[in-house]
């Protein structure tokens, strides 16, 4: 009986051991998704002074809605997870994100989107911001 608990011990500890050196093969991937130091309309963008603060928020746009103009006081990345969603500028100029885009938006810089799509989009922005700056979109006139 005690060979059995020193066996199944010692193979306890070895299977433990390969799982180890397993985990050692095994690598996540990265993919990058996004980097620039401008915006997606080729506006350069700098950070906020202040304490630093990223906020990460998880926007769903049902289908047809809408933000107005706005603007944003700091710097935003955005993941489009699902459907599809249209920037315009005030010069009527637009771009149609799907899902899978990643786009910029530099500070200040005046847009509205639009759930474009025939389904709800869903989209991750990323807001490079600072403590105290309060709202995320600033309504532009």
């Amino acid at each position: 009986m005690k060979n059995l608990m020193r066996n199944l011990a010692l193979l306890s500890f070895l299977t433990l051991l390969s799982g180890v050196a397993n985990a050692d093969q095994v690598k996540p991937q990265v993919t990058i998704l996004h980097s620039s130091s401008t915006s997606n309309a080729g506006e350069a963008f700098s950070y906020p002074t202040g304490t630093p603060k990223l906020t990460m928020a998880q926007v769903i746009f049902p289908v047809g809605a809408q933000l107005p103009m706005h603007t944003h006081p700091a710097p935003v990345i955005v993941h489009v997870i699902s459907g599809e969603l249209t920037s315009e500028r005030p010069s009527g100029d637009k771009v149609t994100y799907k899902a899978g885009d990643t786009f910029i938006e530099a500070p200040n810089s005046p847009h509205k989107v639009i759930n474009s799509g025939k389904h709800p989009t869903i989209v991750y922005a990323v807001a490079t911001g600072f403590e105290g700056m309060g709202k995320l979109t600033v309504p532009f006139k």
